[in-house]
């Protein structure tokens, strides 16, 4: 007997013990009946991170299956990282991750963000309860497209650089159309340049977390209750220790 010949729970236990990198390979390889096996196994994978500088071997159909099971996506890509490189893998991810709507909490390290890269974290953006961008070269009418059609999501982090960032995104009208949203967190680089406290007044509903590289500093604006929920959600989402 070969291993295609065992029935689908022993195929199952068999691949049970095999890992995401072990499984890319032999998508594709053998036949449907395979396939099938290796796609039950991608529900394992569902808090799915991982670095350009070591990324997964590609395959697009794997990965546009890998993404309708996603429940979070991390992604370190490295400023130098081109933006072909980091769209061959974000494209499907997403667009397999848009049919299911389970994508609640995406995460880009060190991306400059380009219209294309926009485009792809549009399609799961309604799905989206978390969305980290604090590592990242991202400007203010981007950040305000993604959030159009982001009306689930709970809590933003971003990087705001003085004369570079911009503020568009923060602006009441914008804001209000966000029922969910209950948390900010703007880490500054330089001066911050609008104000906080109005802010807060114009959406009391609203947290402002401001994280101030420079100066060291952190304040809280806005009701703090959300705070703790808010870590806690992030260590779950990115499996952090």
């Amino acid at each position: 007997m070969n291993l295609l010949q065992l029935h689908d729970d022993c195929l199952d236990d068999i691949l049970l013990h095999f890992g995401f990198d072990e499984l890319l390979p032999l998508f594709n390889q053998l036949n449907r009946r395979f396939d099938d096996a290796i796609e039950r196994q991608l529900h394992r994978f569902r808090y799915f991170q991982f670095s350009m500088r070591h990324p997964p071997a590609f395959n697009e159909g794997l990965m546009l299956l890998l993404g309708r099971h996603l429940n979070s996506l991390h992604i370190t890509v490295g400023y130098s990282t081109s933006d072909k490189d980091i769209l061959k893998y974000l494209n499907p991810l997403c667009q397999g991750a848009s049919e299911s709507l389970r994508l609640h909490a995406l995460k880009l390290d060190h991306a400059k963000w380009s219209p294309d890269i926009v485009n792809a974290v549009c399609k799961v953006a309604s799905s989206l309860l978390f969305l980290d961008m604090r590592h990242c070269d991202v400007r203010d009418y981007q950040i305000t497209r993604l959030l159009e059609s982001a009306d689930k999501m709970e809590a933003l982090a971003l990087l705001h650089v003085h004369n570079q960032t911009g503020e568009s995104y923060l602006q009441y009208n914008i804001l209000r159309k966000m029922p969910a949203l209950k948390l900010i967190h703007i880490t500054i680089l330089g001066i911050l340049p609008f104000s906080p406290e109005e802010l807060s007044q114009q959406c009391p509903h609203l947290s402002f977390l401001i994280s101030d590289l420079i100066n060291s500093e952190l304040k809280i604006y806005g009701p703090p209750a959300y705070l703790q929920d808010y870590y806690k959600y992030y260590h779950a989402y990115f499996k952090t220790p």
